[in-house]
């Protein structure tokens, strides 16, 4: 039943005033928060856009200021005589068009200013880039709660999507494949709640999985789950479904041989970290203690970072039961068997990042199933205070992890957590009360900006020839 609607209901104005305060809170803390992950993202529009191929020969020695070789070799690879991405290009090939003036201006900087002007300009682009991606992911699971919830409800909960969760620490901070797969899942929950007989539904839907799995390869989970659902409940349909997932699949098959040589791409890959390093960051943890501490662990759990989604495990439940959206059950199981794949990484708690990153994928299904009980929280005092609570404190969370993390070094002192995982039980030293601690990150693109246009400023007149 659809929850009374109020009378500060939200009006046409919601979407792009929804997308633009997001895009702005995002980019509150003028700063990078950057990882070696994303540099092959970071660099490849420039590489289209100036040279016209995916080959990063030109860029990423350059920009990282050293031979690329030995530690750090893990995010891009050798082939056919070039370096490539070891990641799948499907998000910063859609991002291109975003770069055309900024490539073009990079290209027009002085000889002595070009390598300074690249980091800053990438780095720039990055951040607008992901928070624009986390905005538009926002604004997507908005418009898709509308089918089944209030405007008032569906924006609340589309705030606490993009606020309360790792959307906006994680995936609005830089270009992690996390951002991309978040809009993908909230394209697919637009489609599915118009009704899988509604006309284009399945198309939208195959298109969103097709994606979400040519982004992350492991998410083909969802494409054989929906697959399976038409197949059963919508045949008419399943053509529709299929054909985004076929074109998809050939140009991302076609891509992956002509280009790295190899059927699966550039994943997975061995981590060329020095041995001892190796050695002990490929601990295996039991997949039931890997699955307690991607969702309890101090400096990693989900329930520690978004204590909110407990809430979500009830609306779960009531869609595992619910008769009307069919679909569900299929979305819930590819839910868990996602988790416990995450269970499965040697790495679960993904490196060097700010609380579970790998987790955060999911949260356009957990914000779903979170809008499914508002109604029965807002009428019950006690639930909804607990539900206040738990929104203060995940919104906490995330200003730590915009504006201070990585400030206070968890990451990597005492020792780093990829050689001693052990440290993400430890609640005498977390994540959270370390970064919290550290003083707030000074507005880096404010100082680094100002200073390149200084140097420019200087280079140009001190006449031809002059060094920075």
């Amino acid at each position: 039943m659809r929850p009374r609607a109020n009378r500060f209901a939200p009006g046409p104005a919601t979407v792009p005033l929804l997308g633009l305060l997001l895009v702005l809170i995002y980019n509150a803390n003028l700063r990078p928060i950057a990882s070696l992950d994303t540099v092959p993202t970071r660099l490849l529009p420039f590489s289209l856009i100036l040279r016209g191929n995916v080959y990063l020969d030109d860029w990423i020695q350059p920009y990282l200021g050293v031979k690329v070789e030995g530690f750090g070799v893990y995010f891009v690879r050798r082939a056919h005589g070039h370096w490539v991405s070891r990641y799948p290009i499907l998000l910063p090939v859609l991002i291109t068009p975003l770069y055309l003036v900024p490539a073009w201006w990079v290209s027009a900087q002085p000889p002595a200013l070009s390598g300074q002007a690249l980091t800053l300009v990438a780095e720039t682009m990055e951040k607008l880039a992901a928070s624009a991606i986390a905005a538009l992911s926002v604004v997507v699971l908005y418009l898709a709660l509308r089918k089944v919830s209030s405007a008032a409800h569906s924006l609340l909960v589309g705030l606490i999507y993009g606020l309360a969760s790792n959307t906006w620490a994680i995936s609005s901070q830089a270009l992690w494949r996390q951002g991309m797969t978040e809009l993908c899942f909230a394209l697919l929950l637009w489609s599915l709640l118009r009704g899988p007989d509604a006309r284009g539904s399945p198309f939208w839907a195959g298109l969103s999985v097709a994606l979400a799995a040519a982004n992350k390869p492991a998410y083909v989970i969802f494409a054989a789950l929906l697959f399976i659902y038409f197949a059963r409940h919508h045949r008419r349909g399943l053509w529709q479904f299929c054909a985004p997932l076929f074109v998809i699949g050939v140009l991302v098959l076609i891509y992956n041989i002509s280009v790295l040589g190899k059927v699966f791409g550039g994943l997975p890959f061995p981590v060329s970290w020095p041995q001892e390093k190796y050695m002990t960051s490929h601990f295996q943890a039991s997949t039931v203690g890997a699955l307690t501490g991607l969702l309890l662990s101090p400096s990693r759990g989900l329930l520690i970072y978004s204590p909110w989604v407990v809430f979500s495990l009830w609306g779960a439940v009531r869609l595992w039961k619910a008769k009307a959206l069919d679909w569900g059950r299929y979305i819930l199981i590819g839910v868990v068997i996602v988790l416990i794949l995450h269970a499965r990484y040697t790495d679960w708690w993904g490196g060097h990042c700010f609380g579970p990153r790998y987790l955060t994928d999911l949260m356009p299904f957990l914000a779903f199933f979170l809008v499914l009980v508002v109604p029965q929280i807002q009428a019950a005092p006690i639930l909804r205070a607990a539900l206040v609570l738990a929104l203060a404190a995940a919104l906490w969370v995330q200003v730590v992890g915009a504006f201070h993390y990585p400030g206070g070094g968890w990451d990597t002192t005492p020792v780093n957590v990829d050689v001693r995982p052990d440290r993400l039980w430890d609640w005498t030293d977390t994540q959270l009360s370390r970064s919290w601690h550290a003083p707030a990150a000074a507005p880096e693109f404010c100082y680094r900006w100002g200073a390149y246009f200084s140097l420019r400023k200087a280079l140009e007149g001190s006449g031809p020839g002059a060094q920075p």
